[in-house]
Parts: structure tokens; C-alpha cells; sequence
């Protein structure tokens, strides 16, 4: 059944960083058309797409002026997963805050095989449950989400994974914060599920000062962040005929049932 995304799964609905960067209001998709014409809709890593001169153009633009190499890096990343997300059919997956209290609790047991439910899409996590920060001594901001892109071997790639975590999205903000992982093979994405991801302590442990008061938990590793989405990937495949789609803002957004 097809119904508002805001009344899906009784979760609320707000705004994913594809829809306040690159929404109709904001950006011209033609601009990832004209990528996509170059590229033949087949790159499947930002080096492969920034060969292109439109996706070039693009890097340039969305750059400020004096930006050094950490910065630009980020750019490319976003630009490199809002593509692949706008490529593959603009997916919103919005999980409920139990299912994601569920996912990160204690160890899971995953039998495998994890496999994304598309090439690439974006996970909209609970609201202020899941804390990271973009390095150590930064200040850790929630994290709304994460997009993904999942090539494979048909794209004429290998078989990689990037994650773009998104942090401290809302709207009127003049930014976000972002980081980025890649897994260079997709293969036994399980592994990442099952494994300890946190060197000392309890993987996604609460990591602001009384935050364990309400609930919150955190993201500290590259490994944690892998080990989210691929726990993530599971609960999507695991129930996907019960979740509601509905249309917002131009993407289509799947909202997993309460409970």
C-alpha cells in the first residue's frame, strides 16, 4: 500500500541531506543527467566518476574557494553518493527507533549472507539516537543517516561498498558534517555484522556525558560505522513486505512498522 511517507510506520518525517543539497528547490537534476550521459550511468567509485567532466564541473562548483585536500575529499563523497542514490531511484529507508535500539544491543548472531537491498539508497536513522563525530577532537553531532553505493562486477567494477555518514542534518543548518568508508569487497558483509568493532568496550557505548541516561549510543570506529549498516542492511531485507513507501520530496521513502 502506498500512503504520505510522514504517515508511514508511525515514523515522522524530516528531511534527508539528498533533499536539503540536491532537492528540485535547490538543484538542477539535469546536471546528474548530463552525468549520467557521460558515465553511461556505470561509475562505480568517485575516481571513476570524476573522470567525467560534468561530474568535474560539478566538484568544482560545490567546493568553496580555498578548500583544502580533506575538504574536497568530503565534497566528493557527497557528490559521489548523491549521484549513485539519484542513479539508483532516490531509496529512503527510515528506521524506528526500536529497531535500531534492537540492532545495536548486545551481539548479534547473523548467518548471512548481508546483501543492501539496492545498489545504493540512504538509511535515515532514529532522531538524536546514534552519536559520531568526524574526528577525535571534534564534537560529536547525531547522526541522521547514511547513504550507501554497492557496485558489483555487472557495473564493470568490483565489488566495494561506500558508506557516507551524514551528521547533524536539519534544516536551516548552512552544512553538515560527513565521513566515509569504504569496504573494498561486499563479500561476507556478515563478517562486519557479527564482528567486535570497538577496541576497548561495548560496541555503540553512549559516549556523551549522561547520554546513557537517555538512551543515546555511538559510533566511534570505522568498523562500528560498517558494522551499523550492515546490522541496517539486515533488518531491511529481513521484513521489507511490511514496511510502508510513500513519496517525499521526490524520493521514495520505505518506513519500517513500529515495534
Amino acid at each position: 500500500m502506498t500512503q504520505p511517507a510522514d504517515r508511514t510506520g508511525g515514523t515522522a518525517a524530516r528531511p534527508t541531506p539528498y533533499s536539503l543539497i540536491f532537492g528540485p528547490d535547490v538543484f538542477d537534476e539535469a546536471r546528474f543527467r548530463a552525468v549520467r550521459e557521460e558515465d553511461a550511468g556505470s561509475a562505480w567509485s568517485p575516481s571513476q566518476l570524476f573522470m567525467t567532466p560534468a561530474a568535474g564541473e560539478l566538484l568544482r562548483e560545490f567546493t568553496p574557494p580555498g578548500g583544502g585536500r580533506e575538504l574536497i575529499a568530503q565534497v566528493s563523497a557527497l557528490v559521489f553518493s548523491a549521484y549513485r542514490f539519484w542513479l539508483h531511484g532516490r531509496h529512503v529507508y527510515r528506521l524506528t527507533e526500536p529497531q535500531v535500539r534492537g540492532l545495536v544491543a548486545g551481539r548479534p548472531e547473523i548467518a548471512g549472507p548481508v546483501v543492501p537491498a539496492r545498489p545504493a539508497g540512504y538509511v535515515q536513522l532514529p532522531r538524536n539516537l546514534i552519536w559520531a563525530r568526524v574526528s577525535e577532537d571534534a564534537v560529536p553531532e547525531p547522526a541522521d543517516g547514511f547513504f550507501w553505493s554497492a557496485s558489483t562486477a555487472e557495473e564493470g567494477g568490483t565489488e566495494r561498498l561506500d558508506l557516507l555518514y551524514a551528521l547533524g542534518v536539519r534544516a536551516g543548518r548552512p552544512g553538515l558534517s560527513l565521513f566515509d568508508v569504504t569496504l573494498e569487497s561486499t563479500v561476507r558483509l556478515e563478517d562486519w555484522a557479527n564482528a567486535d568493532a570497538r577496541a576497548e568496550g561495548q560496541d555503540f557505548a553512549n559516549i556523551l556525558p549522561g547520554g546513557e541516561l537517555q538512551g543515546y549510543h555511538a559510533i566511534l570506529t570505522a568498523a562500528e560505522a560498517l558494522k551499523l549498516a550492515a546490522l541496517c542492511f539486515t533488518a531491511i531485507s529481513g521484513n521489507a513486505a511490511q514496511w510502508s513507501v510513500g513519496v517525499e520530496a521526490g524520493q521514495t521513502v520505505h518506513a519500517a512498522p513500529d515495534g
